[in-house]
């Protein structure tokens, strides 16, 4: 019986696409999995330090070594991966490739983390971004954040090569209802709509422009810790985070996603909304416009008033269908296509 080649998965969190990302590999690799939590954060050092031993423990035989994300918790990795010269992967996801210092978000915006961040991209043998505008993006939706985003962005003199690979997406756990979603209902995702996440997910525009369209109704798909129902407009509607099983029933139970956001990857949710029928409206950074394309509303500009302006034109234009808007990540973004990328990317 053939062995499967060894591989170690270092991961900061476990969100959906990152379990997902470890399943795939699963398919192909024996999988030695890392997680790296440092909470509270002055424990940084400690857990650094024992992940070094961790990795020393199971270098021994592998193949390749695949981070997500960047930071502190690619330091050792890809120290120890060139002392044993085990090829280095390093999956690019969002907040490395950003900086947008007045919400508080990304990677270069602190000094420290800049610095481990950027020798990560530096001595990594190969850094795999999940959208190209990751690797470089001119930011004119909100102008007053800075306007150069992506790792070139940043980085302007890196030498390290890049493949991207996109995200992939199964079709056959998130489909159409058979049950027709409820005209004027819309519905955004968030992990959490506390600050700097609130306004990184555009929340705060998508409260305004409930506001101005009394008869549209909102649901927000988060763990709340911050607002207060009582004091939301009345056709906005909070909603527990669901379990992912769950997650395409209540996505298809709405007509149209939106994916206000300042600053993202490939978001998942959209594609996954999509994939359920939902038309999209959707800012137009890194990844969202060419996820959307002629399937739903791009908006260019940062505002509640744009935001309502695109609702009402999204509204009334009966080109869009959630038989399109489904054929549209059909066709970019299949879950094959990212599982035989990426194992022949990391080893």
């Amino acid at each position: 019986m053939n062995q499967l080649p060894k591989i170690i998965f270092v991961y900061p969190f476990k969100s959906s696409f990152i379990r997902k990302d470890e399943e795939l590999l699963k398919l192909k690799f024996n999988v030695i999995s890392l997680f790296f939590q440092p909470i509270p954060k002055y424990r940084t050092p400690i857990v650094m330090l024992i992940q070094a031993f961790q990795l020393v423990k199971h270098i021994r035989g592998c193949r390749g070594i695949v981070c997500q994300f960047a930071g502190f918790h690619t330091f050792f990795p890809v120290i120890i991966g060139r002392i044993f010269d085990v090829k280095i992967s390093i999956v690019l996801l969002g907040a490395e490739c950003h900086n947008y210092p007045n919400i508080q978000h990304g990677n270069y915006r602190k000094t420290l983390l800049r610095m481990f961040t950027r020798f990560t991209f530096q001595f990594a043998n190969q850094l795999l971004p999940i959208d190209q505008s990751l690797v470089k993006f001119n930011n004119n939706y909100d102008k007053t954040e800075p306007k150069d985003q992506g790792i070139l962005g940043l980085f302007p003199n890196l030498k390290t090569k890049y493949q991207v690979i996109p995200h992939g997406f199964n079709d056959s756990q998130f489909i159409l209802s058979e049950v027709s979603a409820k005209p004027k209902t819309f519905i955004t995702a968030a992990s959490s709509i506390a600050p700097p996440v609130f306004q990184r997910k555009g929340i705060d525009l998508i409260l305004e422009a409930a506001k101005e369209l009394p008869d549209c109704h909102f649901t927000i798909l988060c763990k709340n810790n911050y607002l207060n129902p009582d004091d939301l407009p009345i056709n906005v509607k909070l909603l527990e985070a669901v379990p992912y099983e769950k997650l395409p029933q209540v996505l298809a139970s709405h007509k149209y996603y939106i994916q206000a956001s300042i600053a993202e990857g490939l978001p998942n949710a959209l594609c996954e909304a999509m994939l359920c029928g939902c038309i999209p409206i959707g800012s137009s950074v890194f990844a969202i416009p060419y996820i959307i394309d002629n399937t739903g509303i791009i908006i260019n500009e940062r505002s509640s008033d744009a935001l309502v302006l695109g609702i009402k034109n999204l509204i009334n234009n009966d080109e869009f269908s959630a038989e399109k808007s489904r054929l549209r990540i059909q066709e970019l973004f299949p879950i094959s296509t990212r599982e035989k990328l990426l194992a022949e990317a990391i080893v």
